[in-house]
């Protein structure tokens, strides 16, 4: 095994959701940037998770995020040769938002491409196993086959999703005692809707239930949904995995090994007892099956469901979030619940962004300190894109200011950030 050492101003813990954007942010502002990425792509939930639903751009009343995360959507949309939609023109009458599609191959590639062009530097397939504090920097032990890397930085952003560096530092973490569940997304296409019947497919569906054919969580939106939604969808964002702890190797084999035991039973029944779904093609699958939530650090400031419900405008604000909450559990399936008015906006504050009783770390995405309602509102996937362009800002301006994160002000996070491109908050 090779032994290499590395120099640069900060290190982005993972380039899913919230890092991708975290690091293009830093190294556009003129910080030395990598990026230490256990998998093979950046996008994170939205590419290898499968989940190609960033959302929400815009609420009725205007954009809610913009800057890196809608300039690298819209760049996707242009290389597909098709128009960005026009969000005026959406009658959100199921939600308040509006859902985005990006293409997931075309998506990963742009985000990387954007990153490298901006001098970020990239290492796949390698995860940090040690972090040690050395006078005012960060000693970074990372580890891939063949190879031993050993970075020094002055400010690390956790963009983990499981509070991976929170943890490897000792600091306190948030978990609930029961999580969410997660989910493996797959698509399966080229059912024949027109032999679809809504109350047939729905009987056939409640019999195998009963004769345990499908087994709950198969079908995770049976409680708010027909089944023929499930049809409708190809199955894609509809399968629970319960207990679905992927923070470790042994919780991401499990979950992966149930995700994918559901999507096969799922795909034999379509294709066995659903008239229309004998021609039916398993499409895509996932690399790995997700989580919704695990580990999170215990912040300076924790959010609070009164907080996100009555959208308090914190002092501190570093971005927006979004106007519902979307729980959901074993019991439930899916349970929505909508803000009372969609004038109403959350908004993420800094202190919520910085481990409690630490220096040089802040975290962004679903490491977000914030109790499990107020969490299963801010988790969104463009709240964590714009958690992330935040903290990258935010890393810069400490790095450039000769300051810890944590000593930079809010109000300046904010403004760096709108210069590239965000909504001002």
């Amino acid at each position: 095994m090779k032994s290499i050492h590395e120099t640069v101003d900060v290190v982005i813990a993972g380039g899913g959701t919230a890092g991708h954007v975290a690091a293009i942010q830093a190294a556009r502002a003129g910080v030395t940037t990598s990026v230490i990425e256990a998998g093979s792509m950046l996008g994170g939930t939205m590419t290898a998770g499968g989940v190609y639903m960033p959302n929400h751009f815009f609420s009725p009343h205007g954009p809610v995020v913009q800057g890196i995360p809608w300039e690298l959507y819209t760049k996707t949309k242009e290389i597909e040769g098709l128009e960005v939609p026009d969000y005026r023109k959406r009658r959100p009458a199921e939600s308040p938002g509006h859902y985005s599609y990006i293409n997931i191959p075309i998506y990963s590639a742009v985000a990387e491409e954007e990153a490298l062009h901006a001098g970020v530097i990239l290492h796949y397939h390698e995860f940090i196993a040690d972090i040690q504090a050395v006078g005012g920097f960060w000693e970074i032990t990372s580890y891939g086959r063949g190879v031993q890397r050993i970075t020094k930085a002055k400010e690390i952003i956790d963009c983990s999703g499981d509070a991976d560096i929170v943890r490897l530092l000792g600091l306190e973490v948030l978990k609930s005692k029961v999580t969410q569940p997660g989910a493996l997304q797959y698509k399966i296409e080229d059912i024949e809707y027109e032999q679809v019947w809504k109350e047939e497919v729905q009987t056939i569906y409640e019999e195998a239930m009963e004769s345990g054919d499908l087994k709950q969580g198969d079908f995770a939106y049976a409680n708010m949904e027909p089944f023929k939604y499930y049809l409708d969808h190809g199955g894609h964002n509809a399968t629970h995995i319960y207990n679905a702890n992927t923070y470790d190797a042994d919780g991401q084999t499990r979950a992966n090994i149930e995700g994918r035991e559901r999507m096969l039973r799922m795909f034999k029944f379509v294709r066995t007892s659903i008239p229309g779904g004998e021609r039916a093609v398993l499409k895509m699958m996932a690399p790995h099956a997700l989580a919704r939530e695990t580990f999170h650090a215990l912040g300076e400031y924790v959010i609070t469901r009164d907080d996100f419900i009555n959208a308090v405008d914190f002092e501190d604000k570093v971005c927006n979030a979004f106007n519902y909450v979307d729980m959901h559990s074993q019991e439930i399936g899916c349970e929505v619940q909508f803000l009372e008015s969609d004038d109403l906006l959350p908004k993420v504050p800094y202190r919520a962004l910085i481990p409690k009783g630490s220096w040089r770390i802040t975290v962004a995405g679903r490491n977000v300190s914030a109790n499990r309602v107020a969490f299963a509102g801010i988790r969104a996937q463009c709240t964590c894109m714009s958690m992330g362009q935040a903290m990258g800002a935010a890393a810069a301006l400490a790095v450039q200011r000769g300051v810890t994160s944590r000593e930079v002000n809010s109000q300046d996070i904010v403004a760096l950030t709108v210069e590239h491109g965000a909504v001002p908050v």
